[in-house]
């Protein structure tokens, strides 16, 4: 098969698989999904929650020295850890919804108001995951496949990624004080930050 065909599959794969995390998108009941081998989504939530930080980073670091340097493949490895970065996000999301009633029954009242917090500011932002999600993949493809367009892809697809990171580490500030009394102070999840979202069933 020419390689010119496999990236448009390559990427209607991707999408599919990031299509299966969206569904968990929109739910308000946050309802527990038993997951295999006894795994647990508050845990797992806790180890993916790096993802759309340290390799959302990374892949911008790399990116500004691919684009310093002027060296194509180094671009495209950018890309990837982008990808696998803002893609880390969306499963972070999904995980997060799973573990939210198991959270909130441990998680003291002003811990179960930062939890809320916490959600309802991923909620409002996850559709920037997907956006930067889809313009990085395509950007990928195009540099795989040499396009005219690549460049302007790619930086797109930066400027997204640091939108995420942005956004990745305000929703993260919220989570950090859920069981972390230390970190909090006097610091309350006011009522104004929840204006505009629908309720939680609890």
């Amino acid at each position: 098969m020419p390689p010119a065909m496999k990236y448009p599959s390559l990427l209607t794969i991707t999408l599919a698989t990031f299509a299966v995390v969206a569904q968990a998108h929109g739910a308000e009941t946050h309802s527990s999904t038993s997951l295999p081998m006894g795994l647990d989504p508050a845990h797992l939530h806790l180890l993916t929650n790096h993802m759309p930080i340290f390799i959302t980073l990374s892949g911008l670091l790399a990116l500004g020295l691919s684009l310093l340097w002027k060296n194509a493949p180094a671009r495209r490895i950018a890309l990837v850890l982008l990808l696998v970065g803002m893609a880390g996000g969306l499963m972070t999301y999904w995980l997060g919804q799973q573990a939210y009633k198991p959270v909130r029954g441990l998680a003291d009242e002003v811990g179960q108001d930062w939890l809320d917090l916490h959600m309802e500011r991923a909620e409002q932002v996850i559709w920037l995951f997907w956006l930067a999600v889809i313009t990085t993949a395509g950007a990928l493809v195009a540099a795989w496949r040499a396009v005219r367009f690549e460049l302007p892809m790619t930086l797109t697809a930066g400027a997204l990624a640091a939108v995420t990171l942005a956004v990745s580490g305000w929703i993260a500030d919220a989570g950090g004080k859920i069981r972390h009394a230390e970190i909090r102070g006097d610091a309350k999840a006011t009522p104004e930050a929840h204006s505009g979202t629908a309720p939680h069933e609890h």
